[in-house]
């Protein structure tokens, strides 16, 4: 049966329709190729800090430096050479000559800003060489019990000046000396000590020394060399 005109072109609109239908059918179902994805996991906490020094974590710590306590106990050791000032004569020759001695020395330093102030006790010794108009040799020393304090200023270069009050006495055989040889003892002094070392110094000192006796005055300068040790 044939069909008019206008009956053709709707079937043939109806057919193009189908086949359209069709193909985006077959693209819609067609499989795709699988495609990766980026996947950003975030952490809650922040990255942690690069290592400082030492073990853990935090700030580097400070140089050591060293707190001296405000007080101390100290142990003095003292070595010098003897020169006396007013050597006795025999015959008109001079009779003592120079020598050499020790101290030994215990105080408690108490130290404020800038200074340093230590009370203190000891013991010293100091032995000359003397003779006679014959050019016999004989003793002649020197030894003291005293009590005193010195006083310094700074931290690391210390200059210092000391005094002390005691008791001294000397020992001779010597026949032209007569009477008591023990009296009033006194020395004052300055010293430079060196402290770079935690509870240690070291340093030099001149000293004047004397003691009053019935007879005479002995009085002699000292130099030489000193170590303390704190506690």
């Amino acid at each position: 049966m044939a069909l008019s005109r206008s009956s053709r072109r709707i079937v043939h609109g109806l057919a193009g329709a189908g086949i359209s239908a069709l193909a985006f059918a077959g693209v819609m179902l067609a499989p795709r190729a699988a495609q990766a994805q980026a996947v950003y996991v975030y952490s809650g906490r922040p990255a942690p800090p690069p290592p400082a020094y030492g073990y853990g974590y935090g700030p580097r710590p400070a140089y050591y430096t060293y707190q001296e306590p405000p007080y101390a106990t100290q142990l003095g050791f003292d070595l010098e050479g003897v020169v006396p000032l007013n050597p006795p004569s025999v015959g008109g020759q001079t009779a003592v000559g120079g020598g050499g001695g020790f101290k030994v020395r215990l105080g408690e330093e108490f130290r404020f800003p800038g200074i340093r102030l230590t009370p203190e006790v000891g013991y010293a010794y100091d032995h000359l060489w003397a003779a006679d108009g014959l050019g016999n040799s004989y003793g002649w020393d020197m030894n003291r019990i005293f009590v005193g304090a010195r006083l310094g200023f700074g931290r690391i270069l210390v200059p210092s000046i000391y005094a002390h009050i005691g008791y001294g006495w000397r020992q001779t055989d010597a026949t032209y000396v007569t009477g008591g040889d023990g009296g009033l003892a006194f020395d004052a002094g300055g010293a430079l000590d060196l402290r770079v070392i935690p509870h240690f110094g070291f340093g030099v000192h001149l000293e004047y020394s004397q003691i009053s006796t019935d007879v005479d005055t002995p009085q002699w300068f000292a130099i030489g060399g000193h170590a303390n040790f704190i506690f």
